[in-house]
């Protein structure tokens, strides 16, 4: 296959496409099951229990908090489904490299590396579902900032 043929192909979007699918359809089955089961607010909107962690391009727990990208996912507790899956990113490597190729730039972040987990997480709360209980390590803990 020729670079400009892979060029245009695009499979990421294919792949980021499916993930979303994939993703409200699981939420959707999380929102039916918790109303089932009677797990929802007064005002009938559905309450489960998520787990969510991120991870960085590089190791930096405790030490050296520069990493130029991120990702973080949050997954139903009950079910192990992913319901949400983001990633950050500081840098564009083509870009970077100066092509002047017209492309999809991946710089989505201008935050803190710290930053990056939370901020992730906090762009999930879109389903129409709300998050009872959030299973976390200590990183996650920004979240809660506002």
């Amino acid at each position: 296959m020729s670079q400009t043929k892979y060029n245009k192909c695009h499979i990421s979007d294919a792949w980021e496409q499916t993930a979303s699918k994939q993703m409200a359809i699981a939420a959707k089955e999380e929102a039916d099951y918790a109303k089932e089961i009677g797990q929802i607010d007064k005002n009938g909107i559905p309450l489960i229990t998520v787990v969510a962690d991120g991870c960085w391009s590089k190791r930096s727990y405790r030490s050296n908090y520069n990493a130029l990208s991120g990702a973080a996912t949050i997954i139903r507790h009950r079910f192990g489904k992913v319901l949400y899956l983001g990633v950050k990113n500081k840098i564009c490597s083509i870009c970077l490299a100066n092509n002047q190729i017209e492309h999809k730039c991946y710089k989505n972040y201008t935050g803190t590396s710290t930053g990056m987990e939370s901020t992730i997480l906090l762009e999930e709360f879109k389903h129409g579902i709300k998050y009872a209980k959030l299973i976390s390590d200590g990183d996650s803990s920004k979240i809660f900032r506002e």
